[in-house]
């Protein structure tokens, strides 16, 4: 497969099955809850299986190329941040406006000793997501020291959950008015512009990764930081100037398509 097309095959797969889920939970909440949160925690089962059985890293960046095939772009690993975002919509729909509208009558120092904790705890989640693999990284490259395997399973298994919990708890605290100064700044109305083009740039950006690696005549090494900073920030660019021309000849003139064939039948 390429660099993009199992993503979509993924997607689509999701948006298949997303009415099981949602219907349960709209008519049968008790039921509902249980059999997402039963199929979220059989994926996490399943990312500790594959990995504990094939002797998997943590991450691809730890040079296995098996985690790519088993566990990075498998559906039923991938489908945990779909189902907790799931959970959050379903929640927020229940209980979202009364839980904003007591918000309202709390006063600010009660608004920041509710949120405070919510958000630090969240964002320490997803700093050990993203971040915490980088002494083990470091380890792996400069000693050739390989992660225990209860490191790899644990990591594996609870680390789509950790991000997407924290994530979706994130999202809630600010539709309910517990954001502050982040709800501000995640509103600004510049980010709508980037948001349109965030799906094209993810399709992209792996296939442009791979040319660069590809095209380089040097190894390339965790340090300095500079160099990989440079080589991010190069990629970002030309991800999101590929992701213009993508969305302007095929996303757009698609949703117009979409737009036109819908008002001509109503």
């Amino acid at each position: 497969m390429s660099c993009s097309d199992w993503y979509l095959a993924n997607d689509m797969q999701f948006f298949v099955i997303a009415p099981v889920f949602i219907v349960l939970l709209f008519y049968r909440p008790l039921l509902g809850n249980l059999v997402t949160l039963g199929a979220i925690s059989c994926s996490g089962i399943a990312a500790a299986i594959i990995t504990a059985h094939y002797n998997l890293a943590p991450s691809m960046a730890l040079g296995n190329p098996q985690n790519y095939l088993k566990l990075y772009r498998v559906p039923w690993v991938r489908i945990t941040p779909y189902l907790v975002g799931i959970l959050g919509g379903w929640f927020y729909w229940c209980w979202g406006e009364q839980v904003k509208e007591k918000v309202k009558t709390l006063p600010e120092w009660k608004k920041v000793v509710v949120a405070t904790p919510l958000w630090l705890a969240t964002a320490a989640i997803e700093y050990e997501v993203v971040f915490g693999l980088y002494h083990d990284i470091l380890a792996n490259v400069v000693h050739g020291e390989v992660a225990s395997k209860a490191d790899s399973v644990s990591y594996e298994m609870l680390a789509r959950i950790g991000w997407s919990l924290a994530l979706t708890i994130q999202i809630l605290l600010c539709q309910c008015g517990l954001g502050g100064f982040i709800n501000s700044l995640l509103s600004w109305k510049g980010w709508l512009v980037l948001s349109r083009l965030t799906y094209s740039v993810y399709l992209i950006h792996a296939g442009l990764i791979g040319l660069l690696v590809v095209q380089t005549r040097h190894a390339f090494f965790l340090q300095p930081d500079f160099e990989f900073a440079v080589y991010h920030l190069g990629v970002m660019v030309m991800s999101y100037l590929a992701a213009v021309v993508l969305y302007v000849t095929v996303e757009q003139p698609v949703a117009l398509l979409e737009t036109m064939t819908y008002r001509q039948r109503q």
